[in-house]
This record gives C-alpha cells, sequence and structure tokens, in this order.
C-alpha cells in the first residue's frame, strides 16, 4: 500500500496517512490516490485502528491538488490516463464521505482542487493559522470537481459560487463559516492532537472524546472573526444570480455604489478566468443543489470526460503551468456562450 509518496503509520488505535511530496506541494498523484484507498479500506475493518488522520509532510501544504502536469501530459499524448484517475480519485473522494470510522483531515497550508477532494468528506476537518484554501480551477480553464458541485453547493450565502466562480483562497475563520472546516486549531498542537487520540477508549463513543481533546488543545469549532460575516449579504446579492454575465454586472453596480476590495478582485478574476469554465461552474453548482452526493459525483465524472472535448483545460494548463506565459488563449468569448449555446456544449448539466 505504502508509496514512495504517501507515508502510512498505525500507531495506538491512530491510522496516519502522510502525504508527502514536499517540492509538488503534496500534490496528488493516481499511485497516491490508489494506496490511500486501499489503506482505508483495509483499516476499515481493522478493529485495532480506532481513528484516521490524513496530514501532509510539509508545513507550507496539505495536497496542493492534483498532480497537473502528468495529467496534462496524458492529454497532449492522446492516453487515458488522466480520465483513469478521475475515476479513482472520485471514487476515493466519495468513499471518504460514508466511512465508518473518524476520519481527520489535518488542512494545514495549501488545500486546493484535490486536496479539497480528500478532505471535504472528513469527519472533522481542522484548519489552522496557516491554512489556505481554495478551488482556482477556472483560472486553468477547468471546474471545481472532486465533489465541488456537493460541497460548493452547501456553503451559505452562495459562498461557494464566489469561491468555484474567482478561485479566490480563503483561510481558517472564513473556511468555518462557509462550512469548508469544523475546527480552527493551532498548527503547532497537531502533535499533542495525536497523542490525544492514541489514548481514545475504543469502548466508549468516539466523538464525544475526540471534540474534548480539541477543545482541550484550545481549538474552536465556531466562526469568531470571519470576513464573510461582514460581506456574506453582498457576496449573496451577486453570486445567487443565473448567469456569470448577471453577476458580473451586480458586482459593477455593488462597486459603484460601495467599492471594496473584493469586488475588484472578483471582477478581475472574473476578467481572465476560462469563460466557458466560469459558466460551467455555475451551471453545475446551481445544480449540485438538488443532487446527492452520488449524484454530483456521477455527474462530475461524466462532464470531466466531456470536458477534454469542450473545455479549456489543455490550453488552460499550458499558459499557466507548463510555458507560464499566462496568456491563454480561451475557445470562448463569454458573449458567445448563450444559454443555447451552453446547452449544446454541456448537455449533462442541462438535462431535459
Amino acid at each position: 500500500m505504502q508509496t514512495e509518496d504517501l507515508i502510512i503509520e498505525q500507531k495506538n488505535g491512530v491510522g496516519q496517512i502522510i502525504l508527502n511530496r514536499p517540492k509538488a506541494l503534496n500534490s496528488i498523484n493516481l499511485n497516491m490516490v490508489r494506496a490511500m484507498h486501499a489503506c482505508l479500506k483495509k483499516w476499515a475493518s481493522d478493529d485495532s485502528v480506532n481513528v484516521v488522520v490524513v496530514s501532509g509532510a510539509v508545513d507550507r501544504a496539505f495536497c496542493a491538488g492534483g498532480d497537473i502536469r502528468s495529467l496534462y501530459e496524458s492529454m497532449k499524448e492522446g492516453k487515458s490516463d488522466h480520465l483513469t484517475f478521475f475515476e479513482e480519485e472520485f471514487a476515493l473522494n466519495e468513499y471518504i464521505y460514508t466511512y465508518p470510522k473518524p476520519y481527520i483531515a489535518f488542512i494545514d497550508g495549501y488545500v486546493m482542487g484535490g486536496g479539497m477532494g480528500i478532505s471535504q468528506g472528513a469527519t472533522y476537518r481542522i484548519a489552522t493559522e496557516r491554512t489556505k484554501l481554495s478551488m482556482p480551477e477556472t483560472a486553468i480553464g477547468y471546474f471545481p470537481d472532486v465533489g465541488g458541485s456537493y460541497f460548493l453547493s452547501r456553503c451559505p450565502d452562495s459562498i461557494g459560487i464566489y469561491l468555484g466562480l474567482t478561485g479566490k483562497s480563503i483561510q481558517a475563520q472564513d473556511a468555518v463559516y462557509s462550512q469548508l472546516a469544523d475546527w480552527v486549531m493551532n498548527s503547532e498542537n497537531f502533535p499533542k492532537l495525536l497523542v490525544g487520540l492514541e489514548g481514545l477508549n475504543a469502548a466508549q463513543p468516539l466523538a464525544p472524546q475526540i471534540d474534548g481533546i480539541l477543545k482541550g488543545l484550545g481549538a474552536s469549532n465556531h466562526a469568531t472573526d470571519a470576513n464573510f460575516s461582514k460581506i456574506g449579504k453582498q457576496i449573496k446579492q451577486c453570486f445567487s444570480l443565473d448567469t456569470v454575465e448577471a453577476i458580473e454586472l451586480a458586482l459593477q453596480e455593488l462597486e459603484q455604489k460601495a467599492p471594496a476590495e473584493w469586488i475588484a478582485e472578483a471582477l478581475n478574476k472574473m476578467s481572465t478566468n476560462s469563460p466557458i469554465a466560469m459558466a460551467g461552474t455555475l451551471r453545475m453548482i446551481q445544480a449540485g443543489k438538488s443532487l446527492d452526493l452520488s449524484q454530483c459525483f456521477a455527474m462530475e465524472l461524466v462532464l470531466a470526460k466531456h470536458w477534454m472535448i469542450v473545455g479549456d483545460f489543455i490550453e488552460g494548463i499550458r499558459a499557466l503551468i507548463i510555458d507560464k506565459d499566462n496568456a491563454p488563449k480561451w475557445r470562448y468569448k463569454k458573449a458567445e456562450l448563450s444559454p443555447k449555446e451552453l446547452n449544446g456544449l454541456l448537455p449533462e448539466l442541462y438535462p431535459h
């Protein structure tokens, strides 16, 4: 089960999975997905494991996403490795939501894309003072997958749509407010958390014990100083609208009345992100509101496969990650993406 990119340890009732690709900020690849899934399945029926803890091997990142370069090479060479990755990654992500034992994701540092996939289904999502959480896919011509249609659609105040369209990175308090994290704890207390978890009494309910350990370490499960508590109503006013164009217009009108840094930043990002990626993301999150977990993942998998034909993923990766010229040539202009055109391009998001 163990790979050089994944450290798997088991001690005193705690199964620990450590993502170990420091140079790649722990970006997750197919071998890691497979090893992690196999390990979790084994531990699910292992009575000697009470709780699972997933963390990153470096302070800077929990997991900064999927291994984009390997996906790019597969797509460019006409192979199917990227599709295999999506299928197996999504299966792992969905399994985590239904895991029969407490699954603790210590989301310290960067948590992006694939890092959200292996943390959002966790029983405990513990953020820290270093957490930088985002779903930045629209900047590379893709959409927020790994369950994004499920967890972003369930954020309050249309914040999930805001995060999905702009790729905005948020910190711990805003993550808790957005229901994308459960606890905030000082990162230096992580070793003490592990020690506390090793002392769990398996004969008693585990949740109250784990809550007690976290509270004893000064962790909080309430957003006490979230910026979103101040601007949530404005975000909802704009990002609850039906189209990207309507959202941008509402932002522009709001900026004229009450200029704010977050509005200017959102408009700037939306002016450079892939038009079809934003339109697809908006519709996907809207659709996800009325779907259950399995339906969300099924929709995303169909969309991911189709995206290779109609989307901007290859060009986005080329421009921002491979060549780094930051000058992507997107396929479509916003004006070209009418509801009728989108219906034809992305029929999985517009079921009849």
